[in-house]
């Protein structure tokens, strides 16, 4: 273990130039999943709606998550952890294959997401269903980007026209997506002084 740790070189902040950018995204998530939550919800039946705050509160959980490991770069440290162990463990000249099947294997748990959101939020799909998707679509984007696998690197990070500029741009959309999704839920005006005039 000591060895493997040591192999690593890993400091917070090792990310893109985009991540100060990205982690705000997340965080503003973050805390406008937790203001969705705190408003009174009521079913069609006129009778509080429990369910729908605990949604809001686990999307405000998970955002807040993504900020620490975008602000942090936790998941560079995995990636490198990771490698470290492939190398000691003398797997890592046959690494693609299990790439591959872990790429494949995140892009059907996001479809499986994606399915088990649209059967949980039946009924408040209208409240939670922009921000629940555009968070499976970070959980399945950030899985996705973790296997490191070569040819799903080469499209978003060594792009010779945008360079890292894909990958940041996929992230922050999802991000904004779960703003935009918690603020319509709010019942609050995107852009609040326009609607005053």
């Amino acid at each position: 273990m000591e060895y493997l740790l040591a192999d690593i070189i890993w400091r917070p902040f090792i990310g893109a130039r985009w991540i100060w950018v990205i982690s705000a995204a997340h965080l503003l998530a973050s805390w406008l999943c937790l203001q969705a939550g705190r408003q009174p919800r009521f079913t069609k039946n006129g009778k509080r709606d429990f369910i729908a705050p605990k949604i809001w509160f686990a999307l405000s959980a998970f955002m807040f998550a993504l900020f620490l490991n975008k602000f942090l770069d936790l998941q560079s440290l995995a990636t490198l952890y990771m490698r470290s162990n492939a190398k000691t463990s003398g797997w890592y000249a046959n690494r693609q294959a299990l790439q591959y099947a872990f790429v494949v294997a995140s892009a059907i748990v996001g479809a499986i997401c994606l399915a088990a959101s649209f059967f949980l939020l039946r009924g408040r799909w209208r409240q939670c269903g922009l921000a629940s998707v555009a968070a499976v679509y970070l959980l399945t984007l950030i899985a996705i980007r973790a296997a490191s696998y070569h040819p799903i690197d080469n499209i978003i990070y060594h792009n010779p026209v945008v360079g890292n500029r894909v990958n940041a741009g996929l992230e922050l959309a999802g991000a904004l997506l779960v703003c935009l999704g918690a603020r319509l839920a709010s019942g609050q005006s995107l852009f609040p002084r326009l609607k005053n005039r």
